[in-house]
């Protein structure tokens, strides 16, 4: 069983530590806050970049292939004449 505090019986000092605690919890959840905010920056940073590779990388591929037909079709222009 849990007595109700009188609340004119109560130290001074406790809503002072106990306002320090809340603050100190404030602070605390801003701070976890702020970490999973950079978390998640992160990640999207991350999976821009690797949107990007990607895409680059299918740019280079296409760009090779493109080569690859040009010069087969400048070797079958030489082997005719």
């Amino acid at each position: 069983m849990n007595p109700i505090r009188d609340e004119s019986t109560r130290n001074p000092t406790d809503l002072m530590f106990w306002s320090n605690d809340v603050n100190l919890l404030n602070e605390d959840l801003a701070r976890e806050h702020r970490r999973q905010m950079r978390e998640e920056a992160q990640a999207h940073r991350l999976a821009y970049r690797l949107r990007t590779a990607r895409r680059l990388e299918r740019r280079a591929a296409r760009a090779a292939q493109r080569a690859r037909r040009l010069a087969a079709a400048a070797v079958a222009a030489s082997s005719r004449v």
